[in-house]
Formats: structure tokens, C-alpha cells, sequence
């Protein structure tokens, strides 16, 4: 063969190569993962590996390197078998042929790709600039009433705010891995015909649940905020999840330095403050969130099994499962509640993607493994309460119970209506305070921020923090006020203010 056809060829193998790259990942990111957005992926891909369930990194090797390698060298084999078969002249037609196909399936692949996750657009909103950050001009008071806040407000520095609180309550907070009211039957306000979640829809009707509907449901899916560490950063610091801070964790090893978290202010306040995990840590910058914000203590699965000896029908994956993490938060809670004031923090993981963790006690009554799953779930996590509420220390808790985000399990909402809107649980029992205004809202987790520190018994001068509004306010929300579109895009915008305050990028 000559050099130039070589050349050629070796050329054309690798445009192959990433075509069907591009083809397979899509695949198999819309199988494990769903409708997920770009900055998603590449925060994924920018983070550090340490936690990570490593199935997930080998099946993307062996089903989408591997064949994609295997298929390229078979297209080789192939042109080579073409060409002492066909005449010159019927190869060369080939060739022309071949090459001209395989450069538009390139450019229809490179389309498609850019089409599904707004490659470009991404790009386009990262050289624009927001001002939704900038400082707006003070507004004063009158003497001997209440402040209410300004609704104009958009961004609200919690390091500006007053926070105070005079027997303010102890905190458990469940984010619950891929809980969404999806599961929930159509008469509370999901699509399923039987409810897989009967104990939480009374434990909310019983409590307080914020609703994007006059039914059950929850908070609107929200840039920055629809993975799991993204879900637990906005409603920890009232903030979208930016891709920098994954970098920012690779080379400095810091999360958010400048944020002002629950975690600071519980610390401040001199709360005892731990967080429960039965997957690792470090699984995409975890323990940096919450150990340089506040927390003292963090049990994962590693430090568990130096702990306690565990059969292997305890374990998935990801980790540890959740009837046994529940069993063994009730350990470290009591333990909590006698150094005083505490914040116990923990995240289930049963529910996580593609398939979810069948445990002993799940049932097998329902249409599908992850319904069995959700209500098991829905059993365990009730029970947990039950045990809350024979405790001592009950009365002065505050629990929070909150969907980390949609899930990604997409074989399993196939069947979710175009119209519907997915968005996931929430459950406040034991609010120190109240409000009428729990439906029709139109809110994101970053709400949760401020919203949680009211229902402990925290009064927030203004009613704002970060991006977050108090939902027990009078106050709308940022989207309620400006609309979801406007605000989404302009998160999605480079901030000077947020590089240099928020996370402090050299």
C-alpha cells in the first residue's frame, strides 16, 4: 500500500473511531444516565475518580472504547478486503463513496451530539458576563416593624445577613438519592396508578411539603443542581454547582472556599455537625464540602467497616445499603444528641442509577424492580421517623427529607407523560414555623438553604441567602419573581464576583 494511502486510511480509521465514540456514548449515557445536561458530563469528567463506583468507569471502557476500537479495526480489515477483491476502479468509486459518507455521519454525529446536551451553548453563556451577583443598594427599614425583605433582590451575600435564633432546634437532614414524586400515585400528585410511596405521602400531608402543584411535589429541576453533588451544594450553599469548582478540587483541593454554608452557620452556632455516607467520601469532592464547611466528622463506608464487620447482603456497589446505614445512624445520632446541640446529616443511596439497590426487605408486589425499591424506601425511611419520635431529643428536631434530584434510571420513566413535570420529594417535620403558602410554588433546592435554618428557629434578616429564598416567608421566590428561564440563564453566565469571592480561582 502506498505511504499515501496509509496515510489515508489511518485518517479515516480514526474519524470512524469517533464517530461511533460519539454514537456509543450517547447510548450509553441516555441508558445510565438520562436526559443529562453538558456541564453535568464534564464535571463528571473534570472531578477526581476517588469514590467512584468503578462498574460505572468499566462499562463505559468494554461498551464504548472497546467496541468502539474493535468496530474501527474491523472497518480496516474491511477496506483491505475490498481492495484485492474489487478492481482499482470499483475500489477507487468505493473509497470516494466511503469517504464522503463517513465525513457527513462525522458532521450528523457532531450535530446530534451538540444538539442533545447545548455543547454550544454552554460555551456561548461562558463568555458572557451576569450582574445578578452585583450588590444592590440597601433598603432601610422602618422603625418597629418586621423586615420582611426586598423581593428585588436576587443575590443576597449570607455574609451580609443577620442570622439569629434563640433555642433554635437540633437538625437531621436525609437527601434522598434520586427521589422524585414521579412514584407517587396520580391522586398525590405523581403518574403511577398504585402509590409506591404510602408511608412519605402521609409523613408529608402529616408535615410540611412545598409543591409545585395544589398536590404533592417539590422543587423544579435546575441548572446546577440536578446530580448529586450538585443537589447537595445548592441546597447547602444556596448555589448552582459550577464545572470550575471540579478543577478547582483536582489542583487545589478546596470546595467553595468562600461560600457561607448551613454547615458554617450551624458551626458558628455551635452546633455538633456530622455527615453519613454508605458510599465513599471522596466521591466527587464530598468530604471537601462538607469538612471545610463546618462539619466535624464524617462516617462513609470505609471508616464503617473499621468499625463494624459487614455480610456481604449488606453491600452494593456504591457501598453500604440503607437499611443497615439507618440502623447505624441511629447509633451515632444518640451519641450526637448528648454533646448538645447537633446536626446529623446523611444520604441514602439505594435508589442511585442504572437499576437501584434491591435489599432483603424490599418487596416484590410492584410493576418493577425500582418500584420495589421506592417502596421499600418509602417503609424504611418511615420507620426511621417512627424511631425519631420516641426519642428524647425529638422534640427539639427539626428533620428535613429532600429528592437530591430526578433520577437517572431511565428505563424506568419511559412512561412519564411529556406534560408532567418531574421534580422530587420534600418533607419538613418539626418546623418551628409555619405559613399557608406550601403550594403552587415555584422553587429550586437552593431554597432549601435558607428555608431549613427557619424551620429550625433561625431568623434571617431578609428572608434571603445566596440565590435561596425562605419559602416560610412572604417573599417569592427568585424564579416566582423574575421566571425560571431568566434566571437559569443567567447561572449559567462567568461571574467576576463569583470567581473571585465564592471560589477564589488564582
Amino acid at each position: 500500500m502506498k505511504k499515501k494511502n496509509k496515510i489515508l486510511l489511518t485518517v479515516f480509521t480514526i474519524i470512524i473511531f469517533i464517530n461511533i465514540l460519539l454514537l456509543n456514548s450517547n447510548i450509553w449515557i441516555y441508558n445510565n444516565f438520562g436526559n443529562v445536561k453538558f456541564q453535568e458530563i464534564l464535571f463528571t469528567f473534570l472531578s477526581p475518580t476517588s469514590g467512584t463506583d468503578t462498574s460505572v468507569i468499566f462499562s463505559y471502557i468494554i461498551r464504548v472504547i472497546v467496541v468502539s476500537f474493535v468496530l474501527s479495526i474491523l472497518f480496516i480489515f474491511g477496506v483491505l478486503y475490498l481492495r484485492r477483491k474489487c478492481s482499482s476502479k470499483a475500489f477507487k468509486y468505493l473509497k470516494c463513496m466511503g469517504s464522503l459518507l463517513i465525513v457527513i455521519t462525522l458532521i450528523l454525529s457532531l450535530l446530534y451530539t451538540n444538539n442533545r446536551y447545548n455543547v454550544t451553548a454552554y460555551f456561548n453563556y461562558q463568555s458572557q458576563k451576569t450582574t445578578i451577583y452585583n450588590k444592590k443598594k440597601k433598603v432601610h427599614k422602618k422603625k418597629n416593624t418586621e423586615y420582611i425583605g426586598d423581593s428585588t433582590i436576587i443575590y443576597q451575600n449570607p455574609k451580609d445577613v443577620k442570622i439569629s435564633g434563640d433555642n433554635t432546634n437540633n437538625l437531621i437532614y436525609i437527601y434522598l438519592e434520586s427521589f422524585e414524586n414521579t412514584f407517587l400515585d396520580t391522586e398525590n400528585g405523581g403518574i403511577k396508578n398504585v402509590n409506591c410511596l404510602p408511608e412519605l405521602t402521609e409523613l408529608a400531608k402529616q408535615n410540611t411539603n412545598f409543591s409545585n402543584t395544589d398536590q404533592l411535589g417539590g422543587a423544579l429541576p435546575f441548572t446546577g443542581t440536578t446530580w448529586t453533588i450538585a443537589s447537595m451544594t445548592s441546597q447547602f450553599t444556596g448555589l448552582p454547582l459550577k464545572v470550575e469548582v471540579a478543577n478547582d478540587m483536582d489542583q487545589q483541593n478546596r470546595f467553595m472556599p468562600g461560600a457561607k454554608t448551613i454547615g458554617d452557620i450551624l458551626n458558628e452556632n455551635g452546633y455538633i455537625q456530622e455527615l453519613m455516607i454508605g458510599s465513599q467520601k471522596e466521591f466527587a469532592g464530598t468530604d471537601k464540602l462538607f469538612l471545610q464547611h463546618g462539619f466535624d466528622k464524617i462516617c462513609d463506608i470505609n471508616s464503617l467497616k473499621q468499625e463494624y464487620s459487614f455480610k456481604s447482603n449488606e453491600l452494593n456497589q456504591w457501598g453500604l445499603d440503607d437499611y443497615k446505614l439507618f440502623e447505624l445512624a441511629k447509633n451515632e445520632i444518640t451519641q450526637l444528641a448528648q454533646t448538645g446541640k447537633f446536626n446529623f446529616t446523611m444520604a441514602t443511596i439505594d435508589c442511585h442509577m442504572p437499576k437501584g439497590f434491591l435489599c432483603k426487605y424490599c418487596p416484590d408486589t410492584y410493576e418493577n424492580r425500582y418500584e420495589n425499591i421506592y417502596a421499600c424506601q418509602s417503609k424504611l425511611i418511615n420507620s426511621f421517623i417512627d424511631w425519631c419520635k420516641s426519642q428524647s431529643w425529638y422534640e427539639n428536631t427539626t428533620i428535613v427529607l429532600v429528592g437530591d434530584h430526578p433520577t437517572m434510571a431511565q428505563q424506568y420513566v419511559n412512561d412519564v407523560p411529556s406534560d408532567y413535570q418531574r421534580t422530587t420529594y420534600n418533607c419538613f417535620i418539626n418546623s418551628k414555623v409555619t405559613t399557608d403558602q406550601i403550594k403552587n410554588r415555584q422553587f429550586t433546592h437552593m431554597d432549601m438553604y435558607p428555608t431549613t435554618l427557619a424551620a429550625m428557629g433561625f431568623n434571617i434578616e431578609g428572608n434571603k441567602l445566596a440565590l435561596g429564598t425562605n419559602l416560610f416567608s412572604e417573599l417569592p421566590t427568585i424564579i416566582e419573581k423574575y421566571g425560571q428561564d431568566y434566571i437559569n440563564e443567567e447561572v449559567q453566565k462567568s461571574s467576576e464576583y463569583l470567581d473571585k469571592n465564592i471560589y477564589q480561582f488564582n
